[in-house]
């Protein structure tokens, strides 16, 4: 088991090292075919089998339903099961299909094994036998004593596939974005070439308004595909982040600028009130926490009105850099609060002058801020305004 661990560590394909089990256990369990099937909700289905026998009829990808099954019975229990006269079983179990696939290829014995990760049963590994009265108890106590290891295999297997699912879909979801992207943005150059023709001017205002309408929403696909994007990246990375030495003077420099700008617009006051304590230096993202603070201070300008007051305050706590956003907005109902951070959750509010919103920003800086090792929280009342809260940690790692 040591040899496969470290087959397991050096990424060798699974099937290879589920083979290597297949001849390796041999001296110690008696088999012609070892099977593995995994659990998927309700139904147990085969993932891997070698043997020395004909598969024809029980092969991988066979899947069965568990409930009402014996197996069941075995994953409730955690007690593996010998069948030493397969032909009988059957006879006295006459709706059992897996058995009587097994039969037919050749199959009169069986010792089935539970497989458990966390103390959750995950699946289940047969051992076969062409010979009837091949299993005794001595070999139930046998797999006991590997089944830890088997386990570990087999959960580790599940994990990759899992793992390898998520980034072909990533991938897929990033090449259709890319393509949505391309003819959006010969849409969108069309509109820009024909407000500069000479009969553009000549337009009724109704005509003229179409193709503002228009400009409008190609802008707000545009900016929801690249959040789109980004998420599906942020999703794709999981907790990779790219930490480096950050200046924070001229990091909060370039944050209070880009603050102002944006509160300018809709002559909103803006102010940064920086501790005196904050650090020369952190280490952090510097594109992916300003990614986080200008959403959240657009966020503060978007659902605030004319003429409010945006606050960003910075404090250095225990190794740690805290961040808070408050305005003087709309405010939040606390019922709506879990909405907030997930892919698409949009709240009652709405901003004050019919800006555009995806629902997607918020789980963007959610996914970043964590990936940091930070925490993101909300205070929020109605009618009064929205305090948004983050830290993250600042040393060095």
């Amino acid at each position: 088991m040591r040899e496969i661990n470290h087959k397991i560590s050096d990424g060798e394909d699974f099937k290879k090292i589920f083979d290597s089990l297949f001849d390796s256990l041999n001296s110690i369990i008696p088999y012609d075919r070892i099977g593995i099937a995994e659990i998927k909700g309700d139904i147990l289905c085969s993932i891997w089998m070698k043997s020395k026998m004909p598969t024809t009829h029980l092969n991988v990808g066979y899947c069965g339903p568990l409930s009402g099954s014996s197996i069941k019975d075995i994953l409730d229990t955690g007690n593996p099961r010998i069948i030493n006269d397969l032909e009988q079983y059957i006879f006295e179990n006459p709706n059992s299909t897996s058995s009587k696939l097994a039969l037919k290829d050749g199959i009169r014995s069986s010792l089935t094994c539970p497989v458990y990760s966390d103390n959750k049963p995950i699946g289940i590994v047969f051992f076969s036998s062409g010979r009837p009265n091949t299993y005794k108890l001595e070999h139930i106590d046998i797999y006991l004593e590997i089944a830890e290891q088997l386990s570990f295999v087999i959960n580790q297997d599940k994990i990759r596939r899992a793992a390898a699912r998520v980034q072909s879909t990533s991938q897929s979801v990033r090449m259709l974005l890319h393509d949505l992207k391309s003819p959006l943005g010969v849409i969108q150059g069309f509109l820009q070439l024909a407000q500069d023709e000479s009969w553009y001017s000549n337009l009724d205002e109704e005509a003229k308004a179409i193709f503002s309408t228009l400009n409008r929403n190609t802008s707000h696909m545009q900016n929801l595909l690249a959040e789109l994007a980004e998420l599906s990246q942020l999703n794709f990375q999981a907790g990779r982040v790219e930490k480096s030495e950050v200046l924070l003077k001229e990091f909060l420099s370039e944050v209070y600028t880009a603050g102002k700008e944006m509160a300018a617009k809709k002559y909103i006051s803006f102010e940064v009130d920086c501790n005196e304590n904050i650090p020369d230096k952190a280490f952090f993202d510097p594109l992916k926490i300003r990614r986080v603070l200008d959403n959240l201070l657009s966020n503060a300008v978007k659902y605030s009105l004319r003429l409010t007051h945006i606050q960003l305050s910075i404090s250095y706590n225990q190794e740690q850099l805290h961040f808070k956003v408050s305005d003087q907005g709309q405010g939040i109902p606390s019922n709506e609060f879990s909405k907030l951070f997930c892919e698409f959750g949009k709240t009652s509010v709405r901003p004050t002058e019919g800006e555009s919103s995806s629902g997607i920003g918020l789980a963007i800086v959610k996914k970043i801020v964590e990936q940091h090792g930070g925490q993101i929280s909300v205070n929020s009342e109605v009618g009064k305004g929205s305090t948004f809260s983050f830290w993250v940690p600042i040393k060095q790692t």
